[in-house]
């Protein structure tokens, strides 16, 4: 065989084909609308769920950080890339979040991904720890557990199925995890983190909470759905690349969880610290955060009109109560052909496959935003209102093309 013969089998195999598109945007036009071929479209499909993106406090902030201090800082935080912004970032989020402090990261998955590895090191913990972890987490924390020999993967959401794994395991002395999301990107649910926090506390685990899609949009003054916790739980994961609008991660934790992270966590020692122009945006943000009460409103009411238009017109959208709300298709190529059709007729909103989430549970994914204007909810809901009277006589005219 060429060496390079295993790639092309996959890919002749593979039965969930990607591709990368092309989209533009106008400088002056919001943030949920792109551009295809010349067509304009209206985004359902991205994670800005305040419309930050476009900010012009971000984006002036990005811009004289760049002009003051130049393009990067050209080495990781332990060499020289530590900026003093930096440090004022991260003593602005500590506060913002109720912890006694964090640390920034250059993206959620490598956060994840690095934190964990450094975490579950049985080394350090002197065995292999017991990891317990939500079947539906991010690939990035699932990722992370592979570090860790013994793990259980409990049903979605499933207090009861939790409880049941730890009671199972209650007699061994090993350090133990629990890993979830607080609000989870493909199903658009919100978890009771009371509960979480009462088991872990009961089996004296870690508590390790992915907040990347509630941060901005949810909790007090928008700092997430972990911040009303934040004092019960270890640590809180979040990124500054969706409702906050530009790039990065954080977690929230301990002065010695953070004095440890910086001897052990691959993902601080081994990367060049973030650019200069990303630190104005972030800081611009944890700056206005605070200050979106209206769009975080108007955000919550947009995802309560468009889940009541699903349950109106038969549509399932699975247990979302958030501002994702996923169109529960089922099979992979009716769910494609069905975000080909929305494109064409002007709306742009994912197909979500296998392996992201489970077989025969693909979905189109609905992002909203608080850019969005009532009239782009309402033609969302005219289009999908169309599709589910039509119903066969799409899917025949989708299978013809």
């Amino acid at each position: 065989m060429n060496k390079q013969d295993y790639y092309k089998r996959f890919l002749q195999e593979n039965k969930f084909p990607r591709q990368l598109k092309s989209y533009t945007w106008k400088q002056h036009d919001s943030s949920v609308y792109v551009y295809r071929q010349g067509r304009r479209l209206i985004d359902f499909s991205a994670n800005d769920y305040l419309g930050l993106t476009k900010h012009p406090m971000l984006n002036e902030r990005s811009q004289a950080f760049i002009k003051q201090w130049g393009a990067g800082l050209s080495s990781s935080r332990l060499v020289r890339g530590n900026h003093e912004v930096y440090d004022q970032i991260e003593k602005q989020l500590a506060q913002a979040l109720g912890k006694e402090t964090t640390l920034l990261f250059p993206s959620g998955y490598q956060a994840n991904i690095s934190v964990l590895e450094a975490l579950f090191d049985a080394h350090v913990l002197t065995e292999k720890p017991l990891v317990f972890c939500d079947r539906y987490c991010h690939t990035s924390l699932q990722g992370g557990i592979r570090h860790a020999a013994r793990f259980y993967r409990f049903r979605h959401n499933n207090l009861a199925h939790l409880a049941q794994l730890l009671e199972k395991t209650a007699t061994q002395s090993c350090p133990k995890f629990i890993l979830i999301e607080s609000l989870y990107s493909m199903d658009g649910d919100i978890v009771d983190l009371a509960s979480y926090i009462a088991l872990a506390k009961q089996y004296q685990a870690l508590l390790y909470v992915d907040d990347a899609h509630a941060v901005g949009a949810r909790g007090e003054l928008g700092w997430g759905e972990a911040s009303s916790h934040s004092k019960d739980i270890d640590i809180i994961m979040g990124t500054f690349s969706k409702a906050l609008g530009s790039f990065g991660a954080y977690i929230g934790c301990s002065w010695l969880l953070r004095e440890y992270l910086l001897h052990k966590c691959r993902g601080i020692i081994y990367s060049t610290a973030l650019p200069p122009a990303i630190l104005g945006a972030i800081s611009a943000a944890i700056e206005i955060i605070p200050q979106l009460t209206e769009e975080r409103q108007r955000l919550h009411a947009y995802a309560r009109y468009v889940r009541k238009f699903f349950v109106d017109h038969g549509l399932n959208y699975g247990t979302s109560n958030s501002y994702i709300v996923p169109w529960i298709i089922g099979d992979a190529k009716k769910t494609r052909d069905m975000s080909h059709y929305l494109e064409s007729h002007g709306i742009l909103a994912a197909a979500i496959q296998p392996p992201t989430v489970p077989i025969q549970q693909s979905r189109i994914r609905f992002c909203l935003s608080a850019a969005h204007q009532q009239q782009d909810i309402d033609y969302l809901c005219e289009v999908l209102k169309t599709i589910s009277t039509a119903g066969s006589r799409v899917t025949q005219t989708l299978v013809s093309k």
